[in-house]
């Protein structure tokens, strides 16, 4: 299971699952508010930007990460996908029960497009997966 909240910035997936851009894929806009016209318009991603996704501790942006992960732009977009492998969503701990943990995602490592802010942390709720393998 891969799920994409209302916020667009809480996520739900299955340990062990993976994303693909054909189906339950992680995608992504960058909305920036124009001051000039008072509107908002998505970010246009150029080739070659890096996304970095990083996955921590509930509470924990100050320990170690658990994932680091780092997508290249190949063709411009203003919807880029991130790719998550079974062996990459592997990293959270195997529980009997759903657990919480905290992601960022930084365009070329200087601006946070996915992170902490007034609505608090962004989150991925991570469930149990049907094996121990």
């Amino acid at each position: 299971m891969i799920k994409i909240e209302d916020d667009n910035k809480t996520l739900h997936i299955t340990r062990g699952d993976a994303t693909h851009t054909d189906y339950n894929c992680l995608a992504l806009q960058f909305p920036i508010y124009n001051v000039s016209t008072g509107e908002t318009e998505l970010y246009e991603f150029q080739v070659g930007d890096k996304l970095r996704l990083t996955f921590y501790d509930k509470k924990g942006y100050t320990k170690r990460e658990l994932l680091s992960k780092e997508y290249t732009i190949t063709e411009a977009t203003t919807t880029p996908v991130i790719e998550l492998t079974s062996t990459d969503t592997k990293v959270f701990d195997l529980t009997n029960k759903r657990k919480t943990y905290w992601y960022d995602i930084v365009l070329n490592n200087d601006t946070t497009i996915i992170g902490v802010d007034t609505d608090g942390a962004a989150k991925i709720i991570v469930y149990p997966e049907a094996c121990e393998d």
